[in-house]
């Protein structure tokens, strides 16, 4: 792994802010290469307050969808809200029928079946619309895209309203409204999430009708669990939902979210970013990946404590299947790396078998591309027709290069690091072909090898409870706001490390006032080599406080370890 160290980009300016903030220079530092400067930015990054969401009217098209809902509920049409079955869809169909429902619409909900009708509208939903006298469909999390069906939609008297945040396509839907903040709007709400758009349509409704704009917060724990799962960057207005929406689902009286976070061990404990994206959210996807997503919309509308255990217990096992089915996909699509790709001259792995199961393939290509270092593509090509899952590395923008090999597919979507796309099985090799050439001319050998990005240098005196409490405030931790980690070259030990667990690295490193505890997963190998001591010990590593017997102690987490000599890179 190659350690970058980032450089101060404003020397001057992080050493005011310290002296002016009274923050250890560090903590300055690392706010200015965030690109937060001024008195103002830090505060409202520090401590997020509700206060700061934008108005949701500024969104495109907002009112002209407040409008047409509020048509609805007079007129007593009936209305169905559709969804997605990853949890950005479930809590943003899960969200905005309660929000109707509460408001006296006639309304019902749709989750599309992955295997059969895969993402995004499908004329078999709108004809089931239809079927039932539905005149208006609202999208979560889908929609833009949908060119073809929205028109078909219309063409049956059916009215759409568009809310999503993927990336626009050349055409816009013939929709009453596309509200997607993609086409527009404040600069903070760029990067919400699919629940995120949901949430700011609630939020528009909610104060049309006059009632408290503070009515929708009862809601932040499914946008907290929503926007989280979904990976966007936690910058910004997602910052603020995803910071009150961890409080609201610690708190939470959705008694299906408590049954999940109790079988999930979760129950009770001061939650980060980290227990959502690998906690929960494996859960909720698991049902839809592998079985009905219903189960878990049905869970989280529940208000049945022993229907929601039973939920929850049928939660449990399918994920519990979905990582023995992840288990089997991920070791043969890594054997059929070995076999058919040449790491040497390729720069992207696109594989297929009519073996995997569509809804796990995701998974293993995200597994296979932080592995090898390339983007991935696979491809299920059961029941006739190829269905692929593609995941990417830094500085590779994976829907371009789908784009670049479209005329090989039936449909796509997606954007920079995650899509997903539909293809005829004898064009799958054409399709191999152009998107492999596609990321050798695109990718250098440099983007090929991992890369940790370092925030800063500290020496053992420099790290104190004072420094761990101003990192906490950084969280919640995500994409764009990751948490810091730090370069210790030349650690000192303070005793014999040891092993514990299976495989970790347990030490202790000097520190003046007293030894630092130290921890690294599954770093046991490098064990005979520290005892040893022939060779300079650096540490990359983040901060944390660990309890030990009822103490709260600093924790060095190591993220990666260097032996001997290492040229520093920035």
């Amino acid at each position: 792994m190659l350690w970058v160290l980032q450089r101060n980009k404003n020397r001057a300016k992080s050493l005011e802010i310290a002296r002016e903030l009274n923050i250890p220079e560090v903590i300055s530092q690392i706010l200015v290469n965030r690109g937060l400067e001024t008195r103002e930015e830090i505060k409202e990054f520090f401590y997020p307050s509700l206060d700061k969401l934008t108005d949701p009217f500024l969104l495109p098209d907002m009112s002209r969808a407040v409008d047409r809902i509020l048509l609805a509920l007079r007129n007593r049409e009936r209305i169905v809200i559709f969804g997605d079955y990853d949890v950005d869809g479930i809590t943003s169909t899960v969200l905005l029928y309660s929000v109707l429902l509460n408001l006296g619409a006639e309304v019902e909900w749709y989750l599309p079946d992955r295997q059969i009708e895969g993402y995004g509208l499908s004329k078999l939903a709108i004809d089931e619309a239809k079927s039932k006298g539905i005149s208006v469909i609202i999208t979560v999390d889908c929609g833009i895209t949908g060119i073809e069906e929205i028109e078909y939609a219309k063409s049956l008297g059916i009215e759409t309203i568009v809310t999503d945040h993927h990336e626009i396509g050349e055409k816009l839907p013939n929709a009453v409204a596309v509200v997607d903040p993609r086409l527009g709007g404040p600069d903070a709400t760029r990067e919400l999430a699919g629940v995120g758009v949901a949430f700011k349509l609630a939020s528009a409704l909610i104060e049309a009708i006059g009632e408290d704009k503070q009515k929708v917060y009862q809601y932040l724990d499914l946008v907290g669990l929503g926007t989280i799962a979904d990976i966007v960057p936690l910058t910004r207005e997602n910052r603020i939902l995803a910071k009150f929406g961890l409080s609201a689902i610690e708190k939470t009286q959705r008694v299906g979210l408590r049954a999940l976070m109790t079988s999930a061990g979760l129950w009770g404990k001061e939650l980060s970013s980290w227990h959502i994206v690998f906690g929960l959210a494996p859960r909720i996807n698991a049902v839809g990946r592998i079985g009905d997503s219903a189960l878990a919309l049905n869970l989280l509308l529940t208000d049945d404590f022993r229907e929601a255990k039973r939920l929850a217990n049928i939660i449990e096992e399918q994920n519990t299947a979905r990582k023995r089915i992840d288990e089997a996909i991920l070791e043969e699509a890594d054997r059929m790396v070995k076999e058919q790709v040449n790491l040497s001259r390729e720069k992207a792995i696109v594989l297929a078998s009519d073996r995997w199961h569509i809804g796990v393939i995701g998974i293993v290509a995200s597994r296979l591309a932080e592995r090898y270092n390339r983007p991935t593509v696979l491809i299920s090509t059961q029941d006739g027709e190829g269905k692929g899952s593609a995941r990417s590395i830094p500085n590779f923008h994976l829907l371009n290069a789908i784009k670049s090999s479209s005329q090989h597919l039936l449909k796509y979507g997606g954007h920079k690091y995650a899509a997903g796309l539909s293809i005829e099985i004898d064009k799958i090799e054409s399709f191999k072909k152009e998107f492999v050439q596609y990321a050798t001319e695109n990718l250098q050998d440099e983007d090929m090898v991992p890369v940790l990005s370092i925030d800063g240098v500290l020496t053992p005196e420099e790290i104190t409870e004072e420094l761990v409490d101003w990192l906490e405030l950084f969280a919640p931790h995500g994409p764009e706001n990751m948490r810091p980690v730090f370069l210790l070259e030349n650690a000192k030990l303070y005793g014999t490390p040891r092993i514990v667990g299976k495989g970790h690295l347990r030490m202790c490193i000097h520190n003046y006032h007293q030894p630092l505890n130290v921890i690294g997963f599954n770093l046991g190998s490098y064990y005979p080599e520290i005892v040893a001591g022939t060779k300079p010990l650096h540490l990359a590593f983040i901060l944390e406080h660990e309890t030990y017997q009822g103490r709260r102690l600093i924790q060095l987490r190591i993220r990666d370890l260097k032996l001997g000599d290492w040229r520093r890179q920035t």
